[in-house]
């Protein structure tokens, strides 16, 4: 029997073109690099974060995502460095994103700071070629299906801008800059990285000398669909938190976390949410899972120790 290519996918297909394909993530307070580079090395920190989301668990061909970030301030650079790689997985298609990212920073008033940020690095998208036919069984080719899949790759490239200070930050950013340029060909199929914006933007209360309260927002938008997260986490005793999210039409989600602290210079925090399913797919499926683990190691400059001669005592 010959394989199909479901008309689903060709949907699917069509639809990608120009929708939403960065991957999302729910703890997204805590991973700011991957869409804004103004961010790199603004925390005066080298920071490494490993995220895994399961999400749709139980829905064949749902999406998987792996990113690994990390950055570090430069003094050297007047700014930071930072590189992202992420792959994303959703049934027979696969996206591949590694971009190094560099921030000029800029002090503002007592706390403040300031980050604009430029990132380059490269997109590779990939169509496999194991698509089955409706009954499950495979067979002879489709003249529609490549008969060793799709593999491409094309420049990528971001920009960025990021402030901070003690209890707030708030960032702006774009990413996939030269969007729409084709780069993933083939019959019946056609694959274009569309620009995606950002807008993220947080705020810590101390409502005691043990709480505070982490509001936040994360809204996303391609100019087609625009979406957002309202996030609110408790932290207690600067060890652990706990909290909820709402994404827009799509689930609500509770987040749990520790942040121990192995001496004063690091910090490891680990993290944990499940996202519930708000959207139609939700009775095919068991919720979205998601773990996070982040390292930070606090730069700590040596003080500069400036010498003085005295005339008077080489006479």
């Amino acid at each position: 029997m010959r394989k199909v290519l479901l008309s689903l996918a060709l949907s699917l297909s069509a639809i990608i073109t120009f929708a939403q394909q960065d991957p999302q993530f729910t703890q997204n307070m805590f991973i700011k690099l991957p869409v804004n580079p103004g961010y790199a090395g603004t925390t005066g920190a080298l920071c490494a974060t490993l995220v895994y989301r399961n999400q749709w668990v139980g829905f064949s061909g749902a999406p998987k995502t792996f990113l690994f970030c990390i950055d570090k301030p430069f003094i050297e650079l007047h700014g930071g460095l930072g590189l992202t790689i992420a792959n994303d997985q959703l049934g027979n298609f696969n996206f591949m994103h590694a971009r190094l990212a560099y921030s000029y920073h800029k002090p503002v008033g007592a706390t403040g700071l300031v980050g604009v940020g430029l990132e380059a690095g490269i997109l590779q998208s990939t169509v496999k070629n194991n698509w089955l036919a409706p009954d499950g069984t495979t067979g002879q080719t489709d003249d529609a299906i490549p008969d060793q899949g799709i593999s491409k790759m094309t420049y990528d490239i971001g920009l960025g801008a990021y402030y901070r200070t003690d209890q707030l930050y708030v960032g702006l950013s774009a990413s996939h800059v030269p969007g729409g340029a084709e780069h993933l060909t083939a019959p019946s199929f056609n694959y274009k990285a569309a620009q995606h914006y950002y807008v993220i933007a947080g705020y810590d209360f101390f409502l005691s000398s043990k709480i505070t309260l982490r509001p936040s927002v994360h809204i996303k938008t391609d100019a087609a669909v625009t979406t957002f997260d309202l996030n609110c986490n408790v932290l207690f005793d600067n060890f652990v938190w706990g909290g909820l999210s709402y994404r827009l039409q799509d689930a609500v989600a509770a987040m749990v976390g520790i942040a121990w602290k192995p001496n004063e210079k690091s910090t490891l925090k680990v993290g944990y949410a499940y996202d519930l399913g708000t959207s139609d797919l939700k009775p095919y499926h068991g919720g979205t899972h998601e773990i996070l683990v982040n390292y930070c190691i606090k730069i700590v400059r040596p003080p500069k120790i400036q010498s003085h001669i005295n005339p008077r005592f080489l006479k």
